[in-house]
C-alpha cells in the first residue's frame, strides 16, 4: 500500500524525524486559514510518480498567485493518478540535498540503507549511491557509517545517522517495503528535513497492522472497481483485454495457465490469484468479480488443491452456477478432496477435466464460438 507523502511525512513526524511545518488542503479557499509566510511550496498529492516532472510542484508568492495555483494543481491527474489534495509548506532555503531510504534486498533477506549526497529524481543512475546491509539486531553504528560514507562529519554527520536510525525504526515497527526520503535537505541554518517522503506498506502486514486499519480503500486509486473490490477481499485481480477469464491459485500457476491460453490461440481478460487456502466464500466471490467483466465470455478454473480443499471449491462452482445458469465454465480440479469435489460436481452437471491441456483447448473453443452455439 502506497502512502500520499502528507501520511508519510506525519508518520516521520512521530518517529521524530523533522519535517517542514505544513498544511493538506483540498479547496484554495483554505488558503486563506493558513499563516506559514510566502513564498509557499503547493505539492499534489498523488500516488504515482514523475510529479515534479509533471508540474506538480509550485510556487506561490502571494496569496492571489497561490489560490490560481492551487485551482490549477487540484484538477491536475498525474499518470492514472488524480490529484486527492495539496500539501502546502514554506519554500525551503537548501543548502544541499541527500536521499536516504530503507527498503528490503530480497535477494540477501535484509533490509539495507540506501543513500546518496545527491537528492532528487533518478537517484539509481547516480555514482554516489551507497548500500549497506543492515544486521540484526540492529546498532546505531550502521547508521553513523553509512553517514561517513556520504562524506558528512561533524554535527551533520550525526544528525543525517539520527534520521537514519529513526527511519529503520519505524520501517520495521510499521512492516514496511520501503521507507524513503528524498530529498533529505540541509537548509542554509544546517538543519536536517525530510522535504518529501514515500513510504509502502507490506499489504500482507495489513491485518496484523492497527495504525493502517480502514486505509486501504483510499489508496487502490490506480486500480479498476472490479480490481480493487477484489484486493479488499484478499485476492489478487489484474484486468486485461481478453474474453478468458482465468482463476487458479497461486501467481506461478496462474502465469503458466495464462501463458497457455495465448498459446492455444485464446485471449486471457484477467490474472486472478485467489491464494492459498481459499474457502468457499473467497472462490464464489472470486468466480463472480470475474463474471461481472461483459467482456469474459468463458471462465477457465484451475485449481491445485494443496491448502486449498477441492470440494470447497466445487461447491463454490455449484453455487455460482445455480446464480449464473448461463455461464460457461471450463474446470480443472485436482489435488486434497478431489474424489468429494468429483461427486458434488457430479450430481450438478458440471464437467471436471483433468487435464489442463484438455481444458485449456475447450475454453479456447468457447471463446471462439457464436453465443447461441456454445451449449
Amino acid at each position: 500500500m502506497n502512502l500520499y507523502e502528507y501520511e508519510a511525512k506525519s508518520i516521520f513526524a512521530q518517529y521524530g524525524i523533522n519535517i517542514p511545518p505544513g498544511r493538506r488542503i483540498t479547496s484554495p479557499d483554505e488558503l486563506r486559514k493558513i499563516h506559514l509566510g510566502f513564498p509557499l511550496t503547493l505539492k499534489c498529492q498523488v500516488l504515482s510518480g514523475g510529479r515534479g516532472k509533471a508540474g506538480g510542484i509550485k510556487f506561490a508568492h502571494n496569496l492571489e498567485e497561490a489560490e490560481a495555483l492551487a485551482k490549477q494543481l487540484l484538477n491536475l491527474t498525474i499518470g492514472d493518478s488524480k490529484t486527492e489534495s495539496l500539501l502546502v509548506e514554506p519554500k525551503i532555503s537548501i543548502a544541499s540535498e541527500l536521499y536516504l531510504s530503507v527498503t528490503l534486498d530480497r535477494s540477501r533477506g535484509v533490509p539495507i540503507f540506501i543513500g546518496c549526497a545527491e537528492g532528487g529524481i533518478e537517484i539509481e543512475s547516480s555514482r554516489a549511491v551507497v548500500t549497506m546491509p543492515i544486521p540484526y539486531p540492529f546498532h546505531p553504528y550502521v547508521a553513523r557509517e553509512l553517514a561517513k560514507q556520504l562524506k558528512l562529519s561533524g554535527a551533520l554527520l550525526n544528525k543525517v545517522a539520527d534520521i537514519a536510525v529513526k527511519l529503520y525504526g519505524l520501517f520495521e515497527k510499521l512492516d514496511l517495503d520501503l521507507a524513503e526520503i528524498n530529498p533529505l535537505v540541509i537548509t542554509v541554518g544546517e538543519d536536517v528535513l525530510a522535504l518529501d517522503g514515500k513510504i509502502i506498506v507490506n499489504d500482507d502486514a495489513l491485518g496484523r497492522q492497527d495504525y493502517f486499519k480502514g486505509w486501504q480503500s483510499k489508496h487502490l486509486t490506480d486500480l479498476t472497481d472490479r480490481e480493487c473490490r477484489a484486493k479488499l477481499m484478499g485476492l489478487n485481480l489484474v484486468e486485461l483485454d481478453g474474453n478468458i477469464g482465468i482463476l487458479c491459485n497461486g501467481a506461478g500457476l496462474t502465469m503458466a495457465t495464462m501463458d497457455m491460453v495465448k498459446e492455444f490461440g485464446g485471449r486471457p481478460a484477467n490474472f486472478l490469484d485467489v491464494g492459498g487456502g481459499s474457502d468457499q466464500e473467497k472462490t464464489l466471490f472470486a468466480l463472480e468479480i470475474v463474471n461481472e467483466n461483459p467482456d469474459v465470455e468463458v471462465i477457465l478454473l484451475n485449481i491445485l488443491g494443496g491448502i486449498t480443499a477441492c470440494d470447497e471449491v466445487a461447491g463454490a462452482l455449484v453455487t455460482f452456477m445455480k446464480k449464473n445458469p448461463e455461464a460457461n465454465l471450463v474446470v480443472r480440479l485436482r489435488g486434497n478432496n478431489q474424489d468429494i469435489a468429483e461427486k458434488i460436481l457430479a450430481q450438478s452437471g458440471l464437467k471436471l477435466i483433468a487435464n489442463l491441456g484438455s481444458a485449456v483447448t475447450e475454453a479456447v473453443a468457447k471463446s471462439k464460438t457464436p453465443a447461441g452455439a456454445r451449449r
